[in-house]
């Protein structure tokens, strides 16, 4: 089990650098949260049985119904859960929607209490097309969201925050990577918990509901955990995980960077759902980027290119071609394309070559460096 003082160092430090991220400008994609080694946990008492009327945790609004018991747990409710992680691959469940959501506050001496709410939202269709959301909501009510889409093999990263919004079309990255922000990760992997029922219908899985109770006392740290976890066998899926932290820090010390945290106070909830979508979901992107993927339909792009940018009205990319060969690719393949050449500069290995369309126009500046050939075209209505 991981050590719960630990977890709640970690969370703190992970929200704030979640919260920081959704917060800034979408110029750089952020990293998906990925699950961190486990460090052997501090010993404790072995946990006492856990009666089958274990009442579940307060979860964020929205958590579903806990159903009735339909098959008890027999044999002094003993039995542990099986294996199962929440770090698997769904891709044998057709489309599939996981979803947490993370509901707290973290208190700390000598500062503002510091609320906690956000949503991890992640698609998977049989098609491989995907989609991950991070959505938090501010102190002061305003909303910031950061979603990934990777649609027909291309990328895009959309950013809003009140009425900002961005779009980017990307490639050479995979936001998907790793997993998200799991009950695996805040809590561990739930060894103690205790088998209360069985047979359980939970979106759509047949299920054995768990239930967990945990306490932990060390130097300078003194924390609780309790929820429920509901684990399919076949195939073996967490499909739910309910929950609550609360901990308190003295003045600790970090491990790794030796800085001193002041002392605090930090209460979260969790809900983590899994649950199968219809065969007919489909995943379409924002307006916003819909428009701009539109507004670059007659723009032509060459072969093995690479960290290919798109956001609003202009797009790069770069190519080991020569300069010389992006020139004459464009100045062939935008006519081919109903663009009229317009005038062109050429300085070296150095080229400016415009178009124009209708109402639109179209500029393409091509240079080289570092054995590279970088394209930036910029279009204009």
């Amino acid at each position: 089990m991981r050590s719960l003082r630990l977890t709640l160092t970690v969370f703190s430090l992970a929200i704030a650098f979640l919260l920081t991220a959704c917060g800034s400008t979408a110029s750089n994609p952020t990293p998906t949260p990925t699950t961190e080694a486990r460090p052997t946990r501090t010993p404790r008492p072995a946990a006492t049985e856990a009666a089958p009327t274990t009442a579940a945790p307060t979860v964020a609004s929205g958590a579903t119904t806990q159903p009735p018991a339909t098959t008890p747990a027999t044999g002094g409710a003993t039995e542990r859960p099986p294996i199962a992680s929440t770090d698997i691959d769904l891709t044998a469940l057709g489309n599939v929607q996981i979803e947490m959501k993370l509901d707290g506050v973290i208190k700390s001496e000598g500062q503002a209490d510091e609320p906690i709410k956000i949503t991890f939202l992640e698609i998977h269709l049989q098609n491989g097309d995907r989609s991950l959301t991070l959505e938090s909501d501010s102190a002061d009510g305003r909303r910031t969201r950061i979603v990934y889409l990777d649609i027909d093999d291309q990328m895009y990263q959309y950013f809003e925050d009140g009425n900002d919004r961005n779009c980017l079309s990307i490639s050479d990255t995979d936001p998907f990577s790793g997993n998200m922000l799991t009950p695996d990760a805040l809590i561990g992997n739930l060894n103690d918990a205790m088998l209360v029922e069985r047979s359980v219908q939970m979106n759509g899985f047949t299920t054995d509901r768990y239930s967990f109770n945990l306490t932990e006392q060390t130097l300078g740290y003194q924390g609780q955990a309790q929820g429920e976890i509901w684990v399919s066998s076949n195939p073996a899926v967490v499909v739910r995980h309910i929950g609550e932290l609360t901990g308190s820090l003295t003045d600790t010390v970090l491990e790794d960077s030796g800085e001193l945290l002041p002392g605090a106070l930090g209460n979260l909830r969790w809900e983590y759902n899994v649950t199968r979508l219809a065969n007919t979901t489909t995943i379409t992107l924002p307006e916003l980027c819909a428009q701009q993927q539109a507004a670059s339909a007659d723009i032509p792009l060459p072969p093995n290119i690479s960290n290919q940018v798109q956001m609003g009205s202009l797009i790069s990319f770069e190519t080991t071609a020569s300069a010389a060969d992006m020139a004459t690719f464009y100045r062939a393949e935008m006519v081919a394309r109903g663009w009229q050449a317009g005038e062109s500069t050429q300085y070296g290995d150095t080229y400016q070559l415009s178009f124009s369309k209708d109402s639109r126009t179209a500029t393409v500046n091509i240079s080289t460096a570092n054995n590279k050939t970088m394209v930036i075209i910029l279009l204009e209505p």
